[in-house]
Parts: structure tokens; sequence; C-alpha cells
């Protein structure tokens, strides 16, 4: 989700897996068509993510959360949840801080205006446990660096078998 020029999408796809690649902008999804041909992309919000319910094994937002505001983090959030199948899992990276900086330059140069919204590893562990997440590693990368990185590999839970759920009940 939030797949910009899909370098990580076509990777995945390298290794096999059944990956597409979904981005808001419509330039962004060009772009990976034409550097990534064979790979499937798709204009979506991951507001909305365009998955059916418990459909998708995995979901990679990698430095794609960063560009929605707190109060729309929490949504994709549950989108996320909604669309992994039991035990699906996410993997998630952000720029770690508490701050929001205002990008004005894109990839080659190109003029943009978009925020980025830097958050804790806390803030971002607690939304993903709200949303139903376990958290399965947490790793903050280059932590004295001028802009640590966030990342947590969680995973949706499976619901109990009925014969774990009757060997709980005794």
């Amino acid at each position: 989700m939030g797949c910009g020029p899909g370098h990580l999408t076509a990777h995945l796809a390298g290794l096999g897996l059944d990956a597409t690649g979904v981005d808001l902008s419509p330039a962004m999804v060009r772009r990976a068509r034409l550097d990534h041909p064979g790979v499937q992309f798709e204009t979506a919000s991951m507001t909305d993510p365009p998955a059916a319910d418990g459909s998708l094994a995995g979901v990679l937002a990698w430095y794609s959360l960063i560009h929605a505001p707190d109060d729309v983090v929490v949504g994709v959030l549950d989108g996320f949840a909604r669309a992994l199948r039991p035990g699906g899992l996410l993997l998630t990276a952000w720029h770690v801080g508490d701050v929001v900086r205002r990008k004005t330059q894109g990839y080659g140069g190109l003029p943009m205006a978009v925020d980025v919204h830097r958050r804790t590893v806390a803030l971002t562990c607690g939304w993903l446990r709200d949303a139903g997440f376990e958290l399965l590693e947490t790793t903050l990368r280059e932590p004295d660096a001028e802009v640590p990185q966030g990342r947590v590999l969680a995973r949706l839970p499976s619901p109990p078998s009925p014969r774990s759920a009757r060997l709980a009940q005794q």
C-alpha cells in the first residue's frame, strides 16, 4: 500500500509472490507500470484498500503511512486488518519523531507539496494493537540519526480452533 515507483512490489513479485502495488498517485502507478512491466499496479487509496475482506496474506506499508495524518492512520490500519486474512502479516516502516514536515521536492527533483508525519514507535505500536494486530518484531533503526527509522512486523491473530477453545474452557 503506497507502492510509489513500484520497486518493492516488483521485488516481491520476482520472489514468486502474487503482489499488487497500490498507490494514490496515478503518476506513480504509471511510473511503476513502465518500470516493471508484468507486475500488477493499481490506483487506489490505502484508506479503502481495494481488497475483499480477509483476502490478503500480507500488506507492506513501507514509508507510506508517513503521508497520512494521525486521525487517518487509525482508519487505514483498521482497513488493513479488514483486508488481511487471519494470520496475515503487516510490515510497516516510517520516519520516527513527533513532527510534521512539508516535502516540496520529489523523485527526480519534481516539485510536490506533501506532509511527512514522523511518529514515535510507541504511538505506532499502540495504533497497531488497537487495530487488532499482535506485534511480532519492532525495530528502531539508526536511533541516533537525524531521522531514525521505525519498523514493525505485525500479525492479525488467527481465531482459536474449536479444539483449543474447548481446552481453554476446561
